[in-house]
């Protein structure tokens, strides 16, 4: 039996939507490389970027490495690895998940994640700063 389309469809979200990978290529390729152990490399477009936006950066790497290792569970992130994953103050930090993007991450167990449907989001915030295509 078809489940038939709703209008309403468009404003719910899925919570188990899997990510999309082309999104995560488009905000983090101008931005850095990760090597086969997951370390990130990050390019100089992305030591111009704001602490914050910095943040924001991280915590998709942090998805884009789970993705690769066969998992669609991202590591939920605190405001300590955050300040020194992203190579960013732990105020920095602090004020990038209680302050900044309280409305796009979520807590989950002892940190916090980006939902794959915030992806677009996150995409829209960082696309002016760093030209990645629309």
């Amino acid at each position: 039996m078809d489940k038939q389309r709703d209008e309403l469809d468009e404003i719910f979200v899925d919570r188990n939507e899997p990510a999309d990978k082309k999104i995560i290529v488009e905000i983090l390729k101008p931005l850095v490389t990760i090597d086969g152990e997951g370390i990130i490399n990050f390019t100089e477009k992305y030591e111009k970027l704001a602490e914050n936006r910095r943040a924001l950066v991280y915590f998709v790497c942090k998805k884009a490495i789970s993705l690769r290792k066969g998992s669609n569970e991202t590591e939920p992130i605190g405001p300590t690895e955050l300040s020194r994953g992203a190579r960013i103050s732990e105020n920095s930090a602090k004020h990038a998940i209680f302050r900044d993007y309280k409305r796009i991450l979520v807590k989950e167990g002892s940190g916090y994640i980006i939902p794959n449907y915030k992806l677009n989001m996150v995409k829209e915030l960082l696309q002016y700063e760093t030209n990645i295509s629309k």
